[in-house]
């Protein structure tokens, strides 16, 4: 009532009614989330930096709410806009931050990037994915951001848009996850029919191993140096 009443009393707070999902009680995680999900479908409160506390629901150990948090993203995911597409950004990047579990992260993730249907959005969400590269501190930040990549569509332009951003991740490829996840990409990509682009994936490909070879000659001399 106060939300809808009085939304800017009631907004510098929303971060400690986010805080309630995190609660020991599986009452009050349920309750929070239930006035949550009506809140933000009604408009009432508009999602942004806490999304990542409602993504970790969906790996909630109660039942119930792993089922609203599903529900809460399928019912945003209809509206034309498509709000978990400008969400994802934001999920993606606070999870790969936070000491959430490696399966956990990735079933997450796997359900959220099922709802990018338009190619467009596939696309632009690929591009925004390799900028983000640059920002990883760890190798697992940039093994969950390689794996996102595998999940998304591959066609022409997503794989223009990763051979065009090859000096944002070059540095990686001696770790044999993330290896594995562009070889993913690739093999996806070949199913394609198309000859230029399997010329080019074949292209990308050579440069993928070539310079994961670099990579792991490099750490074998760094360590030896030590």
């Amino acid at each position: 009532d106060l939300a809808f009443r009085f939304p800017n009393e009631v907004e510098p707070y929303t971060p400690r009614i986010y805080a309630c999902l995190r609660d020991p009680s599986t009452k009050v995680r349920r309750h929070t989330l239930m006035v949550l999900t009506h809140l933000i479908l009604n408009d009432m409160v508009k999602v942004k930096g806490q999304v990542c506390e409602i993504a970790l629901c969906l790996r909630d150990t109660d039942q119930r709410m792993r089922d609203t948090a599903r529900l809460l993203f399928h019912e945003l995911s209809k509206r034309s806009n498509n709000p978990v597409y400008n969400l994802l950004p934001d999920i993606i990047s606070q999870l790969s931050q936070t000491s959430v579990a490696k399966e956990d992260f990735r079933t997450i993730l796997s359900f959220l990037l099922g709802y990018i249907k338009k190619e467009r959005q596939n696309e632009m969400l690929i591009d925004k994915l390799c900028h983000r590269f640059p920002k990883c501190t760890s190798l697992s930040q940039t093994a969950d951001i390689t794996y996102c990549l595998t999940l998304l569509k591959v066609n022409e332009k997503s794989v223009k848009c990763m051979i065009d951003n090859f000096k944002l991740y070059k540095d990686a490829l001696h770790d044999e996850e993330i290896r594995k996840h562009f070889a993913a990409i690739i093999t996806k990509g070949k199913k394609l029919s198309k000859p230029e682009l399997k010329q080019a994936l074949e292209e990308w490909e050579s440069k993928l191993d070539e310079q994961a070879q670099l990579g792991k000659e490099n750490e074998l001399a760094g360590q030896k140096a030590k």
